[in-house]
């Protein structure tokens, strides 16, 4: 195909642009398994090409025709993929080889399973790794890429339909092809993206059988299924679910039953299924056809992609609710779309990550890091278009973002880097990332950090001496540890009174608690003539003095263990070992060499800054430990007394307004309060224990309670 060619040719000068070498030797099959999975797996970040060549095991000499190993961030398990490439020139496509390679494929990724001397080395490794193991929790697919495409649609069709009928040995794998216009098709969703479909029409069962609703008349009607196919075939790629949590995402089991339903049980298949949701700017009934202008499918895109590449020859009908949007303001437009996608129901588990794609939150996101020219992907299967954004700083996802938030500003890098479906799966973890303000700049900075980290990493491995025979490992793995150590060292350099208030803590949490707070809201870093280098004498200054000789002492309590990647997942690692480095090491504060190479690092904060910095301490405040800042001359008695009421409290709010207990304020918030007993505002808010929206909510009737029990 000459634009897979194009964009093989356009992806190998991309590679040489950036010092990697990897494509120029490669064959035809492996720059097409490059090709795929720079889009597919790494929406087109250049500074993840590293991974990329992580996952190739290719071996044209192989006999099990393995070329990569990728685990599918975007699926709902996080699945295994096994990547098999067909590169055809003028030979025919041979399909019954190509079911059997499919078998064969996945007798020998299972064989590893009981015998690992049977499994070719590179295999071994990625698979002997924790983060590629595969269960019934995390399925596997394997997966056919190749430059050839069907002549019609009919006979992709009928390709799929075998591929489908020929079940897989275990339950929880799955076999897919990709055929030269898929990989296309996503390239271009990347190239030239849309947000809806201009104009489209779909055929109903009868005329004027639909049911209005609203101001604005939106309706439910029955459309033909092959009406939705020849939507599905024009306009897949193009828009059709650009308004859509998500992009379509394979589940073997629930694919399995629409399949079966609409090929053996069409007259049923409207009882069977739930329909879509479509949401329009405008539409025009005419007879049995609807005219659709500026759409997209809000929900059904499984239903409609399965209807859309599967052959059936009886058409069918199925429920389609047709929303005009009702609002003018953007605002109230993206949150509609929002609550109408979050409240429907699904054929699939939806994720976390999903629902809030559309919240105006991640939206304003997207919109804040566009305008400093970053892309910002807040939906899964969203992609990048890489000339736009050709850095590799320049493209990030809201995960990643609360990846690096979590490290850096909160101090749990463990978390960040071993638990990353909390970001958007835990509530509270959520709020705590993503209900604040961050400065454009600051945010900007951490990318910088992403992508400068990722090349200093790669040159580590090009020109390591082996003098140290931990470092490898330690900053293969240590991306978010890194993250998290530069967060502490700025925020000493730029709030130098934390190092007293950390010297008067006894407790190792009380002192992290002290550096993990929202209270940076400038620039991090300076703008650099030599971005690399001085990024990378930032890397080695950290790693010499906090992380080298953290992971040292690690090692010399627990007896020789050394496993990077679990090393680097738990949080108590970083605090125990790390941290307690970094307050040993700047227990004076920041004197000497280490300011003067710091001063050539650090953004130079104004006093604008600082006060600016103040303000975002108070406003976002976490809760600091009750037994810090000294003691209390409230009498024991009075401070169980006001704990109880202030529980009381908290619980009564809960019930009334249907929220979380931490929304309110937490147990050591309570605990803080009823030990210091503010009777004012003020003498509240320098406890800092709550939050601006806590304080402006539940203030006056916290201090209330207060004077209530002290004057009873």
């Amino acid at each position: 195909m000459a634009n897979i060619k194009k964009y093989i040719s356009d992806l190998l000068l991309e590679f040489e642009r950036l010092s990697y070498d990897e494509m120029k030797m490669c064959t035809k099959e492996e720059r097409l398994l490059y090709l795929y999975t720079y889009y597919h797996y790494f929406n087109a970040d250049s500074s993840k090409i590293s991974d990329i060549s992580q996952g190739d095991v290719f071996d044209e000499n192989s006999s099990d025709r393995i070329a990569g190993i990728y685990i599918d961030r975007d699926s709902d398990y996080e699945d295994v993929d096994i990547i098999v490439v067909n590169y055809l020139e003028d030979e025919e496509f041979d399909f019954p080889g190509i079911l059997k390679v499919f078998r064969d494929v996945e007798k020998t990724i299972f064989a590893y399973a009981e015998n690992r001397n049977m499994c070719r080395k590179k295999i071994a490794v990625l698979l002997g790794d924790d983060d590629y193991k595969f269960t019934e929790e995390r399925p596997l697919k394997i997966k056919l890429i190749t430059n050839f495409n069907p002549k019609t649609a009919v006979r992709k069709r009928s390709i799929l339909n075998a591929l489908n009928n020929m079940q897989p040995i275990h339950d929880y794998v799955t076999y897919q092809i990709s055929f030269g216009y898929d990989i296309e098709y996503e390239i271009l969703e990347i190239e030239s993206p849309k947000e809806y479909v201009d104009e489209g029409i779909i055929t109903i069962d009868q005329a004027d059988n639909f049911v209005s609703f609203g101001k604005e008349s939106s309706v439910i009607v029955n459309i033909s299924a092959k009406s939705l196919k020849s939507l599905y075939e024009l306009y897949g790629y193009r828009g059709l679910f650009s308004q859509n949590l998500r992009y379509y995402v394979k589940s073997a089991k629930v694919d399995e039953n629409i399949i079966e339903s609409m090929q053996e049980h069409p007259d049923n298949f409207w009882y069977f299924n739930n329909g879509i949701i479509l949401i329009c700017e405008d539409y025009l009934i005419s007879e049995t056809s609807i005219i659709l202008r500026k759409f997209s499918i809000i929900n059904g895109g499984q239903t409609t992609k399965l209807i859309g590449e599967t052959e059936f020859n009886k058409d069918f009908f199925l429920q389609c609710k047709i929303i005009k949007n009702k609002y003018l303001d953007e605002d109230e437009r993206l949150e509609f779309i929002s609550d109408v996608a979050e409240a429907s129901n699904t054929q699939k588990p939806i994720k976390n990550k999903d629902l809030i794609a559309n919240r105006i939150e991640q939206r304003l996101l997207k919109k804040q890091m566009a305008n400093e020219g970053v892309y910002c992907q807040i939906k899964r299967g969203e992609k990048i278009n890489k000339k736009l954004y050709p850095n590799a700083w320049q493209n990030t996802t809201n995960e990643e973002l609360g990846q690096f938030l979590l490290s850096f500003v909160y101090q749990k890098p463990g978390t960040a880097r071993g638990s990353k479906q909390s970001i958007c799966g835990n509530k509270e973890r959520y709020a705590l990332l993503f209900g604040k303000t961050y400065n454009s700049k600051f945010l900007c900075d951490l990318l910088k950090i992403k992508a400068y980290y990722k090349l200093w990493v790669k040159k580590i491995k090009k020109t390591d001496d082996g003098y140290d025979p931990y470092k490898i490992g330690l900053i293969n793995n240590g991306m978010y540890f890194m993250t998290a150590i530069i967060g502490v060292v700025s925020k000493i350099y730029y709030h130098p009174e934390i190092v007293e208030n950390i010297n008067e803590c006894v407790l190792s949490e009380q002192k992290l608690e002290l550096v993990s707070q929202h209270d940076i809201d400038h620039s991090i870093f300076q703008c650099f003539e030599e971005p690399k280098n001085q990024f990378f004498a930032f890397f080695e200054y950290c790693y010499k003095h906090f992380y080298g000789p953290g992971y040292e002492l690690f090692k010399s309590i627990k007896n020789g263990q050394n496993n990077y990647s679990n090393f680097t997942k738990i949080n108590n690692n970083y605090s125990t070992y790390i941290f307690s480095q970094i307050v040993r090491e700047y227990r004076n504060g920041i004197n000497g060499a280490d300011r003067i190479f710091l001063d050539s690092i650090f953004y130079s904060a104004s006093e604008e800054d600082i006060i600016r910095d103040r303000n975002l301490l108070e406003k976002y405040v976490n809760v600091i430990s009750a037994e810090m800042n000294g003691s209390s001359d409230v009498p024991e008695e009075l401070i169980i007394k006001l704990k109880d009421e202030l529980i009381i409290y908290r619980t009564n709010i809960c019930k009334e307004k249907h929220i979380k207990a931490y929304e309110v304020f937490r147990n050591l918030s309570c605990d803080r309060i009823a030990k210091f007993a503010p009777t004012t505002i003020a003498e509240l808010k320098k406890l800092r224990c709550l939050d601006e929206n806590q304080i402006n909510r539940y203030g006056e009737d916290i201090i209330s309670i207060v004077l209530d029990v002290i004057t009873r």
